[in-house]
């Protein structure tokens, strides 16, 4: 997978923006993510129109597999959220993708869960329910575009 600049800056943007709003307002925009996943689908039509239909699908994929995993935990998960992963799919296909959604959880998991065990141990800190997740797909997104860059 060869991904450009035209792809590789705007991906970092949005996450960026994604993260800052996630963290301030615990809100991922639709001014964001709907028109990120058009300009995405419009990039990749037109430089390699081959291809595209992999990043259609990655759209539809991981909006798809996020929308379930939403509905799973009774709205544990925001609209956003699979709002941003679909604008992932969009931007780096299905596959890449697969790989961005596992880092995702990967570091979820990893970081949320030392939180948690202290604070059930002293019973001093409170985790609450929600967790930011645009922190950790950018982290995923980035890890998985450093992956594509060094391998």
């Amino acid at each position: 997978m060869v991904l450009s600049m035209y792809v590789i800056i705007p991906i970092l943007f949005v996450m960026a923006v994604a993260m800052y709003t996630d963290l301030r307002s615990r809100l991922i925009y639709d001014w964001l993510t709907l028109p990120g996943i058009i300009y995405f689908l419009l990039v990749h039509a037109f430089l390699h129109p081959e291809k595209w239909l992999t990043y259609a699908i990655g759209a539809i994929v991981l909006g798809g597999i996020s929308l379930l995993m939403a509905v799973i935990s009774k709205g544990q998960m925001g609209g956003g959220d699979i709002k941003l992963l679909a604008l992932v799919g969009a931007a780096v296909g299905w596959q890449a993708g697969l790989i961005v959604l596992m880092l995702t959880y990967l570091l979820a998991g990893v970081s949320v869960l030392p939180m948690w065990v202290i604070s059930k141990m002293t019973g001093r800190m409170k985790i609450g329910r929600e967790i930011p997740l645009a922190p950790f797909v950018a982290g995923g997104t980035s890890l998985m575009l450093v992956m594509v860059m060094y391998y």
